[in-house]
């Protein structure tokens, strides 16, 4: 029993956390001035989007994987044009239920759990021009395997290979609304395969300014160059593919500090999880 769990979550257990960061990629952060936010991020499945897109049972319908991230995400001004970015998932919590006969209520298959630190983010992010409301920056993110990418049920909290993220972002904003988007190509490492990433962000602030309301569609597409065979590992499989559309709402107080939740899902996918993320943060505004 546990053999055949071990080999459905190679097959489909991805779960990719999308955090959420307030139209931050378009514009550099101000001299001094920094994004500071502190997250849980929670997902729940039976089901997953398999390598031809089509959506199984994990292990059959009794089991659940359900993943849990706590995390801190920071942006700071260095210069009026450069930024330092950092993303830490210091909690990372995955878990999978026990298996109990639905008649005789006897453990099938006891339940699983890992909890660890997550892969680390680092980066930089450089204005490369500004006017008319408009922003034009890139970023080079480096993801660090910091994670347990060895655990024995494959319920890993890393992928352990080291990748570089590139990505071109730009911005148009007015005192109400904004809209941001990205197009970037993550080199992978370890036989995983190379990947096109994009994202587009459109917001809204209402009340003075008190409440901001948003929407994203976000995707991963595979180049398929990597090694399959020899990269697949539990949580973190090869090939990822998704298109996930988003929406967030937050509380902000006079633009320093807020409260936010988000609710991400995915219309298409391939080796992913096919459930809907939840998260909610707090979050803090240097000026």
């Amino acid at each position: 029993m546990q053999k055949k769990l071990r080999v459905l979550i190679i097959i489909g257990g991805l779960f990719f956390i999308i955090p959420s960061h307030l139209n931050a990629g378009g514009w550099p952060q101000p001299k001094g001035g920094g994004f500071f936010k502190l997250d849980l991020s929670t997902i729940q499945a039976r089901r997953f989007y398999g390598m031809d897109g089509n959506i199984y049972d994990l292990n059959g319908a009794g089991t659940r994987l359900g993943n849990y991230v706590t995390s801190f995400y920071g942006e700071y001004g260095i210069t009026h044009r450069l930024t330092a970015i950092g993303y830490l998932p210091f909690f990372v919590r995955n878990t999978v239920n026990e298996g109990v006969g639905a008649i005789t209520g006897e453990i099938l298959q006891a339940g699983l759990q890992n909890q660890s630190i997550g892969d680390i983010d680092l980066g930089l992010r450089y204005g490369l021009w500004s006017g008319g409301g408009w922003s034009v920056t890139t970023s080079l993110l480096l993801g660090l395997p910091t994670g347990d990418a060895r655990n024995s049920d494959l319920l890993f909290t890393g992928d352990g290979e080291f990748n570089q993220l590139l990505r071109l972002e730009a911005g148009y904003g007015t005192a109400r609304w904004y809209a941001t988007g990205f197009v970037g190509f993550n080199n992978r490492t370890q036989g995983f395969s190379d990947e096109f990433r994009y994202e587009l962000e459109l917001g809204h602030h209402f009340f003075n300014n008190i409440i901001l309301a948003g929407v994203k569609l976000s995707g991963i597409e595979s180049l398929n160059n990597g090694q399959p065979t020899s990269s697949g590992n539990g949580l973190f499989s090869n090939n990822v593919e998704f298109l996930s559309p988003q929406a967030f709402l937050a509380y902000q107080h006079h633009e320093t500090w807020g409260v936010m939740g988000q609710i991400a899902g995915a219309m298409k996918g391939r080796n992913v999880l096919a459930s809907p993320a939840i998260s909610l943060g707090v979050y803090l505004k240097l000026h």
